[in-house]
């Protein structure tokens, strides 16, 4: 697979990510913990403030998703460090709960 070939796939995949985490948060009563965060991640990727989510817009959030993920910064994400960064950001999310929790 190529480069580019795979830069798409993944940019694909963080679209697809995205694309579940705002049905989803679309689904919730705006009461609703997730609905609240699912809010705050369109709100962050709705950088003009205009109520809706560009391609440029989305492009933008998926390069910024990537260059987390490209520990060593070369311009590909291993298998190895995207299983390092999900491990990380449920390792973060976990401290996150805890904390809110206060337990």
């Amino acid at each position: 697979m190529t480069s580019y070939k795979k830069i798409i796939s993944l940019l694909l995949g963080a679209a697809l990510l995205t694309g579940a985490s705002i049905a989803t948060a679309s689904a919730h009563e705006d009461g609703d913990k997730a609905g609240k965060k699912g809010h705050h991640r369109f709100e962050k990727m709705d950088t003009n403030g205009d109520g809706k989510i560009s391609a440029a817009e989305h492009a933008a959030m998926a390069a910024s998703w990537f260059k987390k993920m490209d520990a060593n910064g070369d311009g590909f994400v291993s298998k190895a460090e995207m299983k390092a960064h999900h491990q990380a950001m449920k390792e973060k999310w976990k401290k996150h709960k805890k904390a809110c929790d206060g337990k």
